[in-house]
């Protein structure tokens, strides 16, 4: 066989072609939307006790709040009740997350309109909410 003789190469489909960009495209897409998931589980903690503060269900907030011994019911209905700091509370909007170390995760929130924004801290295994200490 001579180089005359020899075949002409096969042309490269589309797909075999552009199969490196589609595949990084893949992985960065999945890594940006890992990213901008991470804290979904403790966001959706802080909505569902705000949407239960909402519905006026105070024990179930109480529940979901997972208070230490000494924070009673009283306490957090003076905190969190019709005459606690937000009143009744008509409507909260999440507007971002943090990661704090790999145990809890701070939820900006704001509640009713009013500013400034509270910080809730949630507990990644438990998901217990709290006030923020930062």
């Amino acid at each position: 066989m001579t180089l005359l003789d020899a075949e002409p190469p096969t042309p490269q489909t589309a797909l075999r072609k552009y199969l490196p960009v589609v595949i990084a495209l893949v992985v960065v897409t999945g890594a940006l939307l890992g990213y901008r998931l991470r804290n979904y589980p403790e966001e959706r903690a802080v909505a569902r006790f705000l949407t239960v503060l909402e519905e006026g269900n105070y024990r179930e907030a109480y529940r979901l709040w997972q208070p230490s011994p000494s924070y009673g019911f009283g306490d957090f209905m003076h905190d969190w009740g019709e005459q606690g700091d937000y009143g009744k509370i008509r409507q909260f909007e999440i507007l971002r997350s943090q990661s704090k170390g790999s145990g809890a995760v701070i939820v900006t929130v704001r509640i009713n309109s009013v500013d400034p924004p509270l910080d809730l801290v949630v507990d990644r295994r438990t998901t217990g909410l709290a006030y923020s200490p930062f």
